[in-house]
């Protein structure tokens, strides 16, 4: 009836309304490190708050709002433990989602987003205004948010990397460079693929002890290194360059910059691989329109379409070779010198 509410409508818009209290909850879990806690077994209440150094009261509470949305149950003698999803929020487990839940919901990404009305309004991102500093210097000077955010994009990586071990061909690669690429999942997964292969992560300075140390851990040191470097100024030497979701970062000349230093420092007969969305041309763009959205709060860039990708790699003295679609949604473009 025109002019009536629909109660169903009105009941899951609410629901959404409200979806950031449940990303609060799930944050501070993490941040808390109430999942590793728990992981030991059912406790009260009283006693995880001592151990975790919080106010009794206010864990309970916590607790009892998070059993409401499924991380947590609670036992008949008042325990509380922790369900399969709340599970995802241990750090020692493959697969945890600790990193995300805590880059999404603290300073870095949340005070940007809070202005997103404003970014509308003037068609510029606020992450300056909101934070006092560009993204990556705010993570360089807020090491344990940086390096959750570091974090979060490998649990991204280790979704893809077994497949794009499998799909992209190494043979006749002698180096391999991933610009950007945090912790080495995806480097980490050639080199085991390939034993005749070497690398190199090309990382902010702040990220390098990371990836050695997740390189030491698979036994990758020997043939794999990490260096501190910026891409807008030079890339090492390679036969391969790997950019997982770099580009998105980024606006057109920024790309266009960091492509060109790919192009210049490329061996002969050479490859550059971007991994990235692809916002159709036509349609649903699904999920990638809100990762946009998140493009357009915290960094100059934005994702892009097949002949946008193309424009890019014209300017850069590249072109495209091939695009094939991965499991994750997310494309591999492989390119190679125009020249």
């Amino acid at each position: 009836m025109t002019g009536m509410a629909d109660s169903g409508a009105a009941e899951q818009l609410s629901q959404i309304i409200r979806g950031s209290w449940i990303s609060q909850v799930v944050g501070t879990l993490a941040q808390l490190g109430i999942a590793d806690h728990l992981a030991r077994g059912p406790q009260q209440s009283g006693i995880l708050a001592e151990a975790i150094g919080c106010d009794a009261d206010a864990t309970f509470r916590l607790l009892r709002a998070a059993v409401n949305i499924g991380l947590v149950s609670r036992l008949p003698d008042g325990r509380f433990g922790l369900t399969p999803m709340g599970e995802l929020l241990r750090s020692d487990i493959p697969g945890s989602l600790r990193d995300s839940a805590i880059a999404f919901t603290t300073p870095g990404h949340w005070l940007p987003w809070g202005r997103l009305a404003e970014v509308v309004r003037r068609g510029e991102r606020q992450t300056v205004a909101a934070l006092g500093h560009e993204l990556f210097d705010y993570y360089t000077m807020n090491p344990g948010e940086g390096g959750a955010f570091t974090g979060a994009m490998a649990n991204v990586s280790n979704a893809i990397a077994s497949e794009l071990a499998q799909v992209l061909d190494t043979s006749g690669v002698n180096h391999v460079v991933d610009i950007g690429g945090a912790s080495g999942t995806i480097v980490a997964a050639l080199l085991e693929a390939n034993s005749a292969l070497r690398g190199t992560i090309l990382e902010r300075a702040d990220v390098v002890p990371r990836a050695e140390a997740a390189l030491a851990e698979r036994g990758l040191s020997p043939r794999c290194r990490a260096i501190a470097g910026d891409f807008f100024e030079s890339v090492p030497e390679a036969d391969l360059y790997v950019l997982k979701s770099i580009l998105h970062d980024w606006g057109d000349r920024q790309s266009v910059t960091i492509l060109r230093n790919c192009a210049r420092a490329l061996r002969p007969n050479g490859r550059v691989v971007l991994i990235e969305r692809l916002i159709p041309e036509h349609g649903d763009p699904g999920a990638a329109a809100l990762v946009d959205i998140n493009m357009l709060v915290l960094l100059p860039g934005r994702e892009r379409n097949a002949s946008q990708f193309v424009e890019l790699l014209r300017a850069s003295g590249l072109r495209l070779d091939r695009i094939s679609e991965l499991a994750s949604s997310l494309a591999l473009i492989e390119t190679s010198s125009a020249a």
